[in-house]
């Protein structure tokens, strides 16, 4: 725009006022990006920033926008927009995290800044939504240890599927897949037993006894008639090994 080579930098900040308030941001971030750096060390140098960062979030540039709201925090960490800047970065890196099938340290490093926004600012009015947003990360990080355990599960790696299950009892006690892991460890370790060498059978059938007494309380309806059932059969696959008279 012709605008951008225009050396009047009032009328310059006129045009990204009202292009930033008719939501056009793509016109406004390139002419509030030179205000930023003639108002440099000024009292309206802050605003530049903020105005700046706010651009890329209306564009959907998030990992930009995450980007400038944090050098904001860095830069005007004095500044009566800082909090609100310090959110804005928390919630722009939420926006950005990667898909559950990919990688998730965004996701945890997300969290961690979260946590660190409300230790901060505890009376922060933006606390209730970083709760918001730290259950959603967790849903992300629970449902990508529950897709990892699963394919262990599927592909028939039974020894790790039951530790990975196992993990995610651990690391997430409230999973809305409790049951349903709990079950699987059990069917899990019996399917390790039962495709074991001989020598080994009694040991890992035990494992399965184990574990249905850990969860057994826990699980109800068809998870609980099954995982009884294999409990039942573990016993009787020692009972069996340990009653063969060697020849």
């Amino acid at each position: 725009p012709k605008i951008l080579k225009d050396n009047d930098m009032k009328l310059k900040l006129e045009w990204a006022e009202k292009l930033y308030k008719k939501g056009d941001y793509t016109r406004a971030q390139p002419l509030y990006e030179q205000l930023a750096v003639y108002y440099r060390g000024t009292a309206l140098t802050e605003n530049m920033h903020y105005y700046n960062a706010y651009c890329f979030y209306g564009m959907h540039d998030y990992e930009m926008a995450t980007y400038l709201f944090k050098r904001f925090c860095n830069d005007f960490s004095n500044s009566k927009l800082a909090e609100e800047c310090n959110y804005m970065f928390c919630y722009t890196e939420y926006m950005s995290s990667l898909p559950v099938y990919l990688d998730q340290s965004d996701t945890k490093k997300c969290m961690e800044d979260i946590t660190q926004f409300i230790g901060s600012y505890p009376d922060s009015k933006y606390i209730p939504y970083c709760n918001q947003l730290s259950d959603r990360l967790r849903e992300k990080l629970e449902l990508k240890a529950y897709n990892g355990a699963y394919l262990f599960y599927k592909t028939e790696e039974y020894k790790a599927a039951a530790i990975a299950f196992s993990n995610l009892l651990k690391d997430f006690p409230e999973s809305e897949h409790k049951e349903e892991a709990e079950f699987l460890i059990i069917r899990s370790y019996y399917l390790y037993a039962k495709n074991s060498l001989e020598a080994k059978k009694v040991e890992r059938y035990e494992q399965v006894m184990k574990s249905y007494e850990e969860y057994r309380f826990d699980l109800k309806g068809d998870y609980a008639k099954d995982a009884l059932k294999l409990n039942e059969e573990s016993a009787r696959q020692i009972d069996k090994i340990k009653n063969v008279k060697p020849q």
